[in-house]
């Protein structure tokens, strides 16, 4: 396959041919890259935030409010209403949204997607009462009456059963979306309800993807390449997320708590040791201090086992990172999934918790290591956009030492992505490696080849 970037042509042997021309005359791109990768992302829930309320940059609940009673206006008494995307500097006062919506159940989940806001609607649609206890790896905050109103964590699962359920045209939605950006490959971690890999087996993929499924959810299945998808891990979550104050730190929050542990460690060894005999790797959400550590050292236990199998294991998120821990890292079958455009919103909690800033997002000290680092977007959470990950990695606005190279972001977008996915043969440029390719104009992508096959957007 012949391409030019306008200085030079390359020849690509891929799995199949193809001519990149617009009609008689071949089309000049400033730069081909190998194909980017997204490599945390929720291709499921992405589609469904395509459809919802985006609440994206609003940090006021009166904000929040407002636009849903907007969009109530517009709904039958009833409807649910649901959307995503604020992030409040503390929990919102009781209230607001049944004063926005007093006619239809309102579900609203954080930007981090570890916390939600219901009304007075949606909570008795989910039979919630002053007498519900949480779940365990759950909390409530909970209004006048004792009725709760804002869910942590796992307690937003008391809430999801009674939602309209999310469909196979949403992840066909999310994927197409990714790949109309320039993607050739998703990571999708672990979130999607099991079904939702029955679905992705059975369309027609408009990308590869690598699968992890939710802890529990992975016996009866057989780990391998299905076309286009590898079912390749079991997804664990060491903790919350710093948004909704939940992420596991050493130093507490402002209000003197310190976030919240969900997975046991001691879980994640003895079922993680349980599935990798099986054939999956692991992929370990780890937020917080105290969760980077403490996945540290269950991973260090794991190690034997992980090199024997031939993984690497994943750490996914490592947000907060001790200069203390940053030895344990080195000598581990270890590869670190990032996603640094969290910091562009992030840094504020940083600075008004008053965590350590340089603790915080550790691009190069983390590369420093020598482990392979995969970027991505953990979209919902933040939209997949490359340019994004691009400012927040080279321009630290929290600690500019920590700041990486262009040319350091896109290898963590492709060969870190693949290495972290344990695919050989991608991420690269070269004689005998995958003709994934993502094209460039203007500093952004504007087309790719995927199976052999040219796209321009």
């Amino acid at each position: 396959m012949w391409l030019t970037d306008g200085r030079k042509s390359l020849l690509l042997r891929g799995e199949s041919i193809a001519r990149v021309e617009e009609g008689r005359r071949g089309r000049l791109f400033e730069a081909i890259t190998p194909g980017l990768q997204d490599a945390h992302a929720h291709p499921l829930y992405w589609g469904v935030a395509l459809r919802g309320l985006d609440l994206s940059g609003l940090s006021r609940p009166e904000e929040v409010a407002g636009r849903v009673a907007e969009r109530a206006r517009a709904l039958p008494p009833g409807a649910w209403l649901q959307g995503q995307g604020f992030l409040f500097p503390k929990p919102p006062p009781p209230g607001l949204l049944d004063q926005a919506a007093p006619e239809n159940p309102v579900f609203l989940r954080s930007r981090d997607y570890h916390s939600a806001w219901i009304n007075r609607r949606a909570a008795q649609k989910a039979g919630l009462g002053a007498g519900t206890e949480p779940p365990e790896g759950g909390a409530f905050l909970r209004d006048g009456e004792g009725v709760p109103y804002f869910l942590l964590e796992r307690a937003q699962e008391l809430v999801l059963p009674h939602l309209p359920p999310p469909s196979p045209e949403d992840l066909r939605r999310g994927l197409r979306d990714f790949a109309r950006r320039g993607y050739t490959a998703v990571h999708a971690m672990g979130y999607e309800p099991p079904e939702a890999l029955d679905w992705a087996l059975g369309m027609e993929l408009p990308l590869r993807l690598w699968w992890a499924l939710p802890r529990g959810a992975w016996r009866g299945r057989a780990p391998g390449w299905y076309g286009d998808l590898h079912l390749a891990a079991v997804k664990f979550f060491a903790d919350g997320a710093l948004g909704s104050r939940t992420a596991w730190m050493h130093q507490p929050y402002p209000d003197g708590s310190t976030g919240m542990p969900l997975d046991p460690l001691e879980a994640l060894l003895e079922e993680g040791e349980d599935a990798l005999r099986a054939g999956f790797n692991l992929a370990v959400h780890a937020i917080g201090t105290r969760a980077v550590e403490g996945v540290l050292e269950a991973f260090h236990r794991l190690a034997p086992l992980a090199w024997e199998k031939g993984f690497r294991l994943r750490m996914e998120h490592v947000q907060h990172v001790r200069d203390q821990a940053l030895s344990r890292f080195s000598g581990l079958p270890l590869a670190l999934s990032l996603q640094p455009l969290h910091l562009l919103e992030d840094q504020r909690l940083v600075r008004a918790y008053g965590f350590p800033p340089w603790e915080a997002f550790r691009f190069r000290s983390l590369w420093a290591t020598g482990l392979p680092l995969a970027f991505g977007s953990d979209a919902p959470v933040a939209p997949p956009e490359y340019a994004l990950n691009l400012e927040a990695a080279t321009r630290h606005p929290l600690s500019p030492e920590e700041s990486l190279f262009p040319e350091e972001v896109l290898q963590a977008h492709t060969l870190g992505a693949a290495q972290a996915a344990g695919w050989e043969g991608y991420g690269q440029l070269g004689a005998g490696v995958r003709a994934d390719l993502t094209l460039w104009e203007g500093g952004r992508p504007v087309g790719r080849v995927y199976r052999g096959q040219l796209e321009t957007f």
